[in-house]
């Protein structure tokens, strides 16, 4: 994957394939640990203490279709390529927290990419879904878009119509572009 922004749909796809109805995702930079985070946290099902020590490897997936499966063991690695570091905890029945936390300044770090492009399909294909984006950074401050506040907005009218979703894909980037910057 080219940026982490496909990265975060990815975890995504695995929060909606676990059933979850409230997906939180925060991109965070702190400047004074020159860190980059990205935290995605779930209300699905869940994974059993098991399941989780193997969630890592790539030989290990709930996927019916193939016996392989990269994203997580792949942003892990990018992680640590950096040298920074990746987290999942899961409680069953409860949901599903990631963490991957990237040396800022490192030659390594993926760029973010624009994840207006990667959200605005993700909320209008999910309607029955809610999220809450977070950007955050210690110098700029920050902005917080919940589907839930933007579908009480729009009286009736879905995310997927056309005037709406280029207005998601617009505004998300503007705010990830004036928090976390250009």
């Amino acid at each position: 994957m080219r940026d982490l922004s496909l990265h975060i749909l990815d975890i995504l796809t695995n929060s909606i394939a676990a059933n979850a109805k409230l997906m939180h995702i925060s991109v965070i930079i702190q400047e004074d640990s020159d860190l980059l985070r990205v935290i995605i946290a779930d209300d699905g099902v869940g994974m059993d203490d098991v399941f989780l020590k193997t969630v890592t490897d790539p030989f290990s997936t709930t996927r019916t279709t193939r016996k392989v499966g990269l994203g997580i063991p792949l942003l892990k690695e990018l992680c640590e390529l950096t040298g920074g570091y990746f987290s999942i905890e899961s409680v069953k029945g409860e949901g599903t927290r990631v963490e991957a936390a990237f040396v800022n300044s490192s030659i390594d770090r993926l760029p973010i990419g624009r994840i207006g492009d990667s959200m605005a399909p993700v909320w209008s294909s999910y309607e029955d879904r809610d999220f809450v984006l977070l950007f955050a950074s210690q110098t700029n401050g920050e902005s917080t878009i919940d589907t839930r506040l933007i579908k009480q907005q729009l009286d009736g009218l879905p995310l997927s119509n056309p005037d709406v979703y280029m207005f998601l894909i617009d505004y998300i980037n503007e705010q990830q572009n004036s928090i976390l910057g250009g």
